[in-house]
């Protein structure tokens, strides 16, 4: 799909499991996504970060509907493109798996020319918890790596600093001049 012609729009979001799914800004992340659905407090106010540190312990899961007419199935290559998930995430086009990503510094484009049709076609990501996916490679590790920005013991995860393992901005696992949110999103 020529990203000129179609720009995803319309998207819901909900975390695995969960019934109930909500209207999502893309860009933007599970947390905006929370707030602005008044599903969590201000997290920069006062200690509300404190209490926000269960959301990056969820799968959560983004998804929207794209129409294509005849004339788009023609074109020669359909291709979804992100320009950033974050982090890691498994893309899926009418059920059928289309694309893993692991680094939310680079640009995803997989060719879905033979999983769209004509008509309505679903687009879902599943965005993996960054916390479920890293703690086992710290776990084989067997040894702490630096990471001083990593406020883990905020997060629940004591002194299990793993924010080293993840592509992803370390300052999501906190800083000394900010919050502590590992989040996911497009």
């Amino acid at each position: 799909m020529n990203p000129s012609k179609h720009i995803l729009k319309n998207w819901t979001f909900k975390a695995c499991g969960e019934t109930e799914w909500l209207p999502a800004n893309v860009p933007g992340c599970v947390h905006t996504d929370l707030l602005r659905n008044g599903k969590i407090q201000d997290p920069f106010y006062g200690t509300n970060e404190h209490n926000l540190q269960w959301i990056d312990k969820k799968d959560w899961e983004y998804e929207t509907y794209i129409e294509l007419d005849n004339a788009s199935m023609k074109e020669d290559v359909r291709e979804l493109v992100f320009e950033g998930l974050d982090t890691y995430a498994d893309v899926y086009v009418n059920e059928c798996h289309a694309l893993s990503a692991d680094n939310m510094f680079r640009t995803w484009r997989v060719d879905v020319s033979s999983l769209l049709r004509a008509g309505r076609n679903c687009i879902r990501i599943r965005f993996r918890s960054p916390i479920s996916e890293d703690l086992p490679k710290l776990d084989r590790l067997g040894y702490a790596l630096p990471a001083p920005n990593d406020q883990s013991e905020l997060g629940g995860l004591g002194e299990k600093k793993i924010s080293v393992f993840a592509r992803k901005a370390p300052y999501h696992y906190g800083w000394d001049w900010g919050p502590r949110f590992v989040t996911s999103g497009i």
